[in-house]
Protein backbone atom coordinates (compact mmCIF):
# COMPACT_ATOMS: atom_id res chain seq x y z
CA UNK A 1 0.00 0.00 0.00
CA UNK A 2 1.27 3.44 -0.90
CA UNK A 3 1.49 5.87 1.99
CA UNK A 4 -1.19 8.56 2.09
CA UNK A 5 -0.05 12.10 2.92
CA UNK A 6 -1.95 15.22 3.81
CA UNK A 7 -1.85 17.70 0.92
CA UNK A 8 0.74 20.16 2.21
CA UNK A 9 4.31 21.23 1.62
CA UNK A 10 7.04 18.87 2.72
CA UNK A 11 10.84 19.20 2.61
CA UNK A 12 10.93 16.32 0.12
CA UNK A 13 8.61 13.85 -1.56
CA UNK A 14 9.15 10.16 -2.38
CA UNK A 15 11.17 9.78 -5.60
CA UNK A 16 10.69 13.42 -6.64
CA UNK A 17 13.75 15.25 -7.96
CA UNK A 18 14.82 18.61 -6.48
CA UNK A 19 13.54 20.50 -9.54
CA UNK A 20 10.20 18.65 -9.41
CA UNK A 21 9.99 19.39 -5.68
CA UNK A 22 10.43 23.13 -6.33
CA UNK A 23 7.63 23.10 -8.89
CA UNK A 24 5.33 21.04 -6.66
CA UNK A 25 5.94 23.32 -3.67
CA UNK A 26 5.14 26.39 -5.80
CA UNK A 27 1.93 24.68 -6.86
CA UNK A 28 0.96 24.00 -3.24
CA UNK A 29 1.72 27.63 -2.35
CA UNK A 30 -0.47 28.85 -5.20
CA UNK A 31 -3.30 26.35 -4.60
CA UNK A 32 -3.21 25.51 -0.86
CA UNK A 33 -6.72 24.03 -0.82
CA UNK A 34 -6.64 22.09 -4.09
CA UNK A 35 -6.69 18.62 -2.50
CA UNK A 36 -7.07 16.81 0.80
CA UNK A 37 -4.63 13.93 0.33
CA UNK A 38 -1.72 12.87 -1.88
CA UNK A 39 0.11 9.71 -2.74
CA UNK A 40 3.57 10.00 -4.28
CA UNK A 41 5.43 7.64 -6.59
CA UNK A 42 2.23 5.69 -7.29
CA UNK A 43 3.06 2.41 -9.05
CA UNK A 44 0.86 1.28 -11.93
CA UNK A 45 0.95 -1.12 -14.82
CA UNK A 46 2.07 -4.67 -15.24
CA UNK A 47 5.22 -6.20 -13.86
CA UNK A 48 7.63 -8.73 -15.26
CA UNK A 49 6.27 -12.27 -15.45
CA UNK A 50 7.46 -14.05 -12.33
CA UNK A 51 5.67 -16.18 -9.80
CA UNK A 52 4.83 -14.05 -6.78
CA UNK A 53 3.28 -17.08 -5.06
CA UNK A 54 6.76 -18.56 -4.77
CA UNK A 55 8.07 -15.46 -2.98
CA UNK A 56 10.34 -16.43 -0.12
CA UNK A 57 10.61 -12.83 1.09
CA UNK A 58 13.90 -12.14 -0.67
CA UNK A 59 12.53 -10.18 -3.60
CA UNK A 60 12.03 -7.03 -1.47
CA UNK A 61 9.15 -5.83 -3.67
CA UNK A 62 11.22 -6.03 -6.85
CA UNK A 63 7.99 -6.09 -8.87
CA UNK A 64 7.78 -2.34 -8.21
CA UNK A 65 10.97 -1.86 -10.24
CA UNK A 66 9.08 -2.95 -13.35
CA UNK A 67 6.03 -0.77 -12.84
CA UNK A 68 5.46 2.75 -14.10
CA UNK A 69 5.28 5.54 -11.53
CA UNK A 70 2.85 8.44 -11.31
CA UNK A 71 4.40 11.50 -9.65
CA UNK A 72 1.32 12.39 -7.60
CA UNK A 73 -2.17 11.00 -7.16
CA UNK A 74 -4.15 13.64 -5.28
CA UNK A 75 -7.75 13.57 -4.14
CA UNK A 76 -10.50 15.62 -2.63
CA UNK A 77 -14.07 14.47 -1.97
CA UNK A 78 -15.17 14.89 -5.58
CA UNK A 79 -12.28 13.74 -7.78
CA UNK A 80 -8.90 12.09 -8.09
CA UNK A 81 -6.16 13.85 -10.06
CA UNK A 82 -3.33 12.02 -11.76
CA UNK A 83 -0.54 14.59 -11.72
CA UNK A 84 2.70 14.78 -13.65
CA UNK A 85 5.22 17.33 -12.34
CA UNK A 86 7.90 18.16 -14.88
CA UNK A 87 10.21 21.05 -15.72
CA UNK A 88 9.86 22.18 -19.35
CA UNK A 89 6.94 19.80 -19.88
CA UNK A 90 6.39 19.05 -23.54
CA UNK A 91 4.50 16.61 -25.71
CA UNK A 92 6.18 13.54 -24.19
CA UNK A 93 5.04 14.59 -20.69
CA UNK A 94 1.49 14.94 -22.01
CA UNK A 95 1.58 11.47 -23.57
CA UNK A 96 3.04 10.03 -20.38
CA UNK A 97 0.26 11.61 -18.31
CA UNK A 98 -2.48 10.33 -20.62
CA UNK A 99 -1.18 6.75 -20.62
CA UNK A 100 -0.44 6.71 -16.89
CA UNK A 101 -4.01 7.87 -16.26
CA UNK A 102 -5.34 5.12 -18.50
CA UNK A 103 -3.39 2.52 -16.51
CA UNK A 104 -4.42 4.09 -13.19
CA UNK A 105 -8.09 3.76 -14.12
CA UNK A 106 -7.56 0.19 -15.32
CA UNK A 107 -5.61 -0.87 -12.23
CA UNK A 108 -7.49 1.01 -9.50
CA UNK A 109 -11.07 1.20 -10.89
CA UNK A 110 -11.85 4.44 -8.99
CA UNK A 111 -15.42 5.22 -8.03
CA UNK A 112 -15.11 8.98 -8.46
CA UNK A 113 -14.03 10.95 -11.55
CA UNK A 114 -10.35 11.06 -12.48
CA UNK A 115 -8.77 14.07 -14.17
CA UNK A 116 -5.30 14.78 -15.50
CA UNK A 117 -3.06 17.65 -14.38
CA UNK A 118 0.28 18.64 -15.88
CA UNK A 119 2.28 21.00 -13.65
CA UNK A 120 5.36 22.66 -15.10
CA UNK A 121 7.51 25.77 -14.89
CA UNK A 122 7.32 26.99 -18.53
CA UNK A 123 4.79 26.89 -21.29
CA UNK A 124 6.43 25.32 -24.31
CA UNK A 125 5.03 25.82 -27.83
CA UNK A 126 1.86 23.86 -28.60
CA UNK A 127 1.49 22.38 -25.12
CA UNK A 128 -1.48 24.55 -24.09
CA UNK A 129 -3.38 23.62 -27.26
CA UNK A 130 -2.56 19.92 -26.94
CA UNK A 131 -3.52 19.85 -23.25
CA UNK A 132 -6.88 21.45 -24.00
CA UNK A 133 -7.52 18.92 -26.79
CA UNK A 134 -6.64 16.04 -24.44
CA UNK A 135 -8.69 17.33 -21.50
CA UNK A 136 -5.57 17.94 -19.41
CA UNK A 137 -5.37 20.83 -16.97
CA UNK A 138 -2.08 22.64 -17.61
CA UNK A 139 -0.68 24.59 -14.66
CA UNK A 140 2.38 26.85 -14.98
CA UNK A 141 4.01 27.79 -11.67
Amino acid sequence: MIEMFKYEKRPQYPHMSPSDTEIWNRYIDKFPNAYLTCQYDFHIGDTAPFNTLMDDGTDLNQDKLYRLRIDVVAADKEKISVIEVKPNAGVSALGQLEKYTELFIRDETPFIPVDMVLITDKELPNIDYLCKKAGVKLIIV
